[in-house]
């Protein structure tokens, strides 16, 4: 029997996130309770929204520059956020003593977000996150992705019975490939 992930009113996914402080540095966080919820929306199609729970490392820290944010469901549904920790300081080094500080976060950055529903895994690098909390008691913020693809590697269903086929070079997709994902996250200790 297949479990299916959590369906929600797709007015959730549209849901504004908490806010709270946001730390240019962003490292050693450890978040043990989180949601994300995504609204997937087919080329054409009516989208739907799912939520998914905390999952993995409660540390986002990917050295040497990255955090990277994992969320599952049933089975092989899931989803995963991922950004440089640079673009939180404007593209710079975090600051350190003698340096100076960087200015706040006024805009969106460039994020990573890809989601696994039913066994199917759509992914885009090029994903607009506006941050609206990044600390130690709370990391929140909301996401846009215009043109999310099918990839064959889906991390949430890894294959170790055959050959790795090269995910970052994609066939052309087609309409029923790609979709506009959206939606928001919330994380705390």
């Amino acid at each position: 029997m297949q479990h299916q992930s959590l369906w929600l009113d797709p007015g959730e996914c549209a849901r504004t996130p908490p806010t709270g402080a946001i730390d240019l540095v962003a490292y050693d966080s450890r978040f043990t309770w989180s949601r994300v919820l995504v609204a997937v929306s087919p080329f054409g199609g009516t989208g739907r929204c799912y939520s998914f729970a905390k999952s993995g490392n409660a540390s986002p820290e990917v050295p040497p520059d990255s955090l990277l944010f994992t969320f599952s469901g049933p089975g092989t549904d899931g989803a995963q956020l991922g950004f440089l920790a640079g673009d939180l300081t404007g593209g710079g080094p975090p600051p350190v003593a003698g340096t100076p500080t960087p200015g706040p976060l006024t805009g969106p950055i460039t994020a990573l977000v890809g989601v696994s529903v039913d066994g199917v895994y759509r992914s885009s690098a090029t994903c607009r996150l506006t941050v609206t909390a990044m600390s130690s008691p709370l990391a929140a913020g909301h996401f846009t992705c215009p043109e999310a693809t099918v990839l064959t590697a889906n991390p949430f269903s890894p294959n170790d019975e055959g050959p790795f086929e090269d995910s970052s070079a994609p066939a052309m997709p087609s309409d029923s490939d790609t979709a506009t994902l959206s939606g928001w996250f919330e994380l705390t200790p």
